[in-house]
């Protein structure tokens, strides 16, 4: 039970703490939305679909990771001379 409490947390925390990758995973739900609709007289083009929902969130988690860590080497110090 301990666990699931502390991975509870962890994904509140991530998703209420740090905004943007929650603003950021509605946003592209959003654009997949909006390209599906668009596309829909075009199977061949709405099946693109899920590789630009998957690029879009993975740009995302890259964009975020790299924040953090050029958060973390600055809580650090790392990289200052």
């Amino acid at each position: 039970m301990r666990l699931l409490a502390a991975i509870w947390e962890n994904v509140y925390d991530l998703l209420v703490e740090d905004g943007s990758i929650a603003l950021g995973t509605l946003l592209a739900l959003v654009l997949v939305g909006v390209w599906s609709w668009l596309t829909q007289s075009r199977p061949d083009l709405t099946q693109l679909g899920g590789l630009l929902l998957f690029v879009l969130l993975m740009g995302l988690l890259l964009a975020n990771l790299y924040r953090t860590g050029q958060a973390a080497a600055r809580k650090l110090g790392v990289g200052k001379p």
